[in-house]
């Protein structure tokens, strides 16, 4: 495929300087999925930080699902768990110390009615039982994670015999209520606003378990990023490497501790704000993309388009906090940056064009086989009549910032398609 779906140059140039650190010593594929997975990782971190989207309130948490080949060069993204693994560490260690503590009470006081509370950790494995995955969330102050490097694993959990997994995996995007009633042990659970953040990975062929379908609304609520391309052989040994990375990562760790420290400890919730202008070019840009999705009648992928506005908005949330992360306390609200907000915007842009691709892989209803188009091409598509020439696809190409040599690729794709038919030299007519 000609066009390279790599995220953009520019997304780079304008991080904030932690993230600048951790995605410098990558290039390629390697540094997308650093950065995609630290900023999976980081949406888990940032207790009392909250943004108000569309009249709805929303913490920073993210679903990502990275999709490439064996031994493709994924597996780089375990570097960002350590950004909360002393996190994790601590959270779980004075969760211990409160239980023994509470456990001594009840001895003393002889009082054996005494509730102790139960163990708070910040990381779910994958492979956790269904209760405890339950009783995790519920026990969770401020989020938690689910990292997984096999998206398998989580397949499997969706399967267990009792309670709906992709449901509450739907529900908890929005921080709906959880309700949950087995027969079987006489168990209820409720979980009001919940919290969770996902970071997985996986083969072409992992995603349809998981994922099942388009029409599965947890398909739209994750941010994919997919790649076909196997990695050739680097250098593993010692002279191969300029940079510790787990040096790196753990360093940066101990400063997401300390943040979610700070954050815990603020006087008051941070509230993420755009600015006016910045709601303006993100509401202009999101009716361009639907209303061309619309009148190309890819209504399918218009849960996609809308979830990932949800899931910009909570990007550019983490980006504010980060780059804001050494101050010692917080205003009660903070305006988000230009510069994270164009690169949350173009994070977005990029993996939306992810998201369809990795739809193609999915069951198809009527055995129909997908055309996969990206964002810039139904664009494009959008605002060429039925009949048309070469001559206006440039013209309109070049209005939508599309070099001429990439809009002579789409002709040619779409032929092979059979979206357009070739009529004439340089002239087009589009195929109902």
């Amino acid at each position: 495929m000609m066009e390279n779906n790599l995220l953009p140059e520019i997304i780079y140039e304008n991080l904030p300087d932690f993230l600048k650190r951790l995605t410098n010593p990558f290039t390629g594929r390697e540094r997308d999925i650093i950065l995609l997975s630290s900023l999976g990782v980081l949406s888990a971190s940032l207790p009392n930080v909250f943004g108000v989207y569309d009249r709805n309130r929303f913490s920073p948490n993210l679903y990502l699902l990275i999709i490439a080949p064996p031994a493709s060069g994924k597996g780089v993204m375990n570097m960002s768990k350590k950004l909360i693994e002393k996190t994790h560490r601590m959270i779980k260690e004075n969760s211990i110390a409160d239980i023994a503590d509470c456990e001594d009470q009840k001895k003393d006081n002889k009082d054996k009615k005494q509730k102790c509370p139960d163990l708070e950790i910040k990381i779910i494995p994958g492979n956790v039982s269904s209760s405890k995955f339950y009783k995790h969330i519920q026990n969770s102050n401020h989020g938690i994670l689910i990292f997984e490097t096999e998206a398998d694993t989580i397949s499997v959990m969706l399967k267990q015999d009792w309670g709906n997994f992709s449901d509450v995996l739907r529900k908890a995007f929005h921080h709906e209520t959880v309700s949950i009633s087995r027969d079987i042990d006489d168990k209820y659970f409720e979980i009001s606003n919940p919290k969770l953040s996902l970071v997985i990975s996986g083969t072409a062929n992992q995603v349809q378990p998981l994922i099942q379908s388009k029409e599965n609304g947890l398909f739209s609520r994750f941010l994919f990023y997919m790649f076909e391309e196997s990695t050739g052989w680097k250098d593993v040994s010692p002279n191969g490497a300029t940079v510790d990375y787990n040096h790196l990562f753990s360093d940066a760790g101990d400063e997401m501790f300390k943040l979610h420290e700070n954050l815990e400890k603020n006087q008051s919730e941070v509230e993420i704000k755009l600015s006016e202008s910045q709601w303006l070019k993100f509401n202009d840009t999101m009716t361009r993309v639907v209303e061309a999705f619309i009148k190309e009648k890819k209504i399918d992928d218009i849960a996609v388009l809308k979830r990932h506005g949800v899931m910009m908005f909570r990007i550019c949330m983490i980006l504010t906090i980060i780059r804001h992360k050494d101050s010692n306390s917080f205003e009660n609200s903070i305006i988000c940056n230009d510069d994270d907000f164009d690169c949350a915007l173009n994070i977005i842009k990029s993996t939306i064009d992810h998201s369809i691709r990795v739809s193609s892989l999915l069951n198809i209803p009527n055995g129909k086989k997908e055309k996969f188009l990206t964002v810039r091409e139904i664009l494009l598509l959008a605002e060429l009549p039925n009949d048309f020439e070469r001559k206006l696809a440039i013209e309109k190409g070049t209005n939508l910032n599309i070099p001429e040599r990439t809009i002579d690729y789409f002709l040619k794709r779409w032929i092979d398609n059979e979206i357009i038919s070739k009529i004439a030299n340089g002239k087009f007519k589009k195929k109902t």
